[in-house]
């Protein structure tokens, strides 16, 4: 397992963590990466990252739906971070074929911070396979 240090700016971002993820994947290697994220206010996805405005739309229908005001019961203030975690998650499985992420034309993977800005980091696991 590897660590990939995240540094995040501002309170809520998604940043583009792809160049960081391919430079771990073995050359010519073939198999499956797992990305985790152990921390409860962020999250990983893969989305598009070509328009910058779609991330900017995720975290708005996120800002949305997860309100910053509302009668939450934990009293630390970062209860949304919570929630929009948990709506993204903290792992995805990505397929490597001959030391190359398997991505869309258009898809990057991005570290989703919701309690910014903080240090965070992501674990990365290769396993091998045919």
């Amino acid at each position: 397992m590897e660590i990939i240090s995240v540094k995040t700016n501002r309170k809520v971002e998604l940043l583009d963590i792809t160049s960081e993820v391919q430079k771990k994947v073995p050359s010519n290697k073939s198999g499956i990466c797992i990305l985790y994220v152990p921390h409860t206010t962020a999250g990983i996805i893969v989305n598009e990252g070509a328009d910058p405005s779609v991330q900017e739309d995720i975290l708005n229908v996120f800002a949305t739906f997860v309100p910053e005001k509302f009668s939450y019961k934990h009293l630390e203030g970062n209860s949304p971070g919570h929630v929009k975690s948990s709506l993204t998650g903290p792992s995805i499985t990505l397929i490597v074929e001959k030391g190359k992420l398997v991505l869309g034309t258009w898809q990057r993977i991005f570290f989703a911070e919701y309690d910014g800005p903080r240090n965070r980091k992501v674990y990365f696991k290769f396993i091998e396979g045919e």
